[in-house]
């Protein structure tokens, strides 16, 4: 679980495979499905807005911009 700067809430829902972002509203949304992430299991955010995912079925670190664009980190 990782809180940005703007104190919304982002959740590795590991189980079905998600992230989750859930606003200071209560708003939740799916930032990154199943076609990306294979069991995420951690997750942090700099101070730009990237959010990174353990991904770790699939073995690497994925990188997740703001605008939604997802690259392989590391890994």
């Amino acid at each position: 679980m990782a809180v940005d700067s703007s104190d919304n809430v982002y959740v590795a829902d590991y189980a079905n495979n998600r992230i989750r972002k859930i606003t200071p509203a209560g708003v939740v949304s799916t930032l990154v499905s199943t076609a990306q992430l294979n069991y995420p299991t951690g997750v942090a955010v700099d101070s730009s807005g990237n959010v990174y995912v353990a991904d770790r079925k699939n073995h690497r670190i994925r990188k997740i911009t703001p605008e939604g664009v997802v690259t392989t980190f590391a890994g």
